[in-house]
């Protein structure tokens, strides 16, 4: 099922307000989103010309959504390489020669027996410009060029069901082959500590490895390269 809108606060908040009152997997797409959130909360910027979905899957286990969060930044990255030289920024965005050109967010709801996941995800295609603070490019930036937002959902949709179907240690070595921090230095912050450090790789849990310690998914509320 999709749910098309014109404008929404954010597809993710829609799709978990509605998601009780559907009874299979679902896609909430926007033309534009007002409220738009990252990771803890943050803000993400979604104007006309990109492409913002959160995508329903009922019966996901909740306690795979970590490895989940860097399967489908795989399966975009995948879809996307058509068109840029794409790379992961662990865990969840996908960066053209260092700027953001996507963003993933993952949550999950349990309630009883049953577990939904929600794969919220912004692209940004043809947008033209960005606000001077945003270290941001586009697909029409990159390339010149406009894409159909409704073919790349679908191509993005498919190549979700693909890799959630991945083995982990094969979702672990393909990571770190297009781990765009890998060597670079790399400035971490969690609720009350922040560390620059060398990023090295990603381990076998999905955990990123530097010079400086071991880092989980959920301890890092920020990464930044130097």
């Amino acid at each position: 099922m999709l749910i098309k809108l014109n404008k929404v606060t954010s597809t993710q908040d829609f799709a978990e307000a509605v998601y009780s009152m559907l009874y299979s997997d679902f896609v909430v797409i926007a033309g534009e989103q007002t409220k738009a959130r990252g990771r803890y909360r943050r803000e993400w910027y979604s104007p006309q010309g990109g492409l913002w979905f959160t995508y329903c899957k009922r019966g996901f286990p909740i306690e795979e959504i970590p490895i989940a969060t860097l399967k489908v930044a795989l399966a975009i990255r995948y879809v996307l390489e058509e068109y840029v030289d794409a790379k992961i920024r662990w865990p969840n965005d996908i960066v053209v020669n260092g700027k953001k050109i996507s963003g993933i967010l993952i949550e999950g709801i349990l309630q009883g027996n049953d577990s939904t996941m929600f794969i919220g995800a912004g692209i940004n295609t043809n947008i033209k410009n960005f606000p001077s603070e945003l270290n941001a490019t586009s697909v029409l930036i990159e390339k010149g060029k406009e894409l159909d937002n409704d073919e790349l959902l679908k191509n993005i949709i498919n190549s979700i069901e693909i890799y959630l179907n991945k083995d982990d240690e094969s979702t672990i070595e393909e990571i770190n082959t297009f781990l765009y921090i890998k060597n670079k230095k790399v400035n971490l912050y969690g609720n009350d500590w922040n560390k620059t450090c060398t990023a090295m790789f990603v381990d076998r849990l999905g955990r990123l490895i530097t010079d400086c310690g071991i880092f989980e998914v959920e301890d890092v509320l920020r990464l930044e390269t130097s």
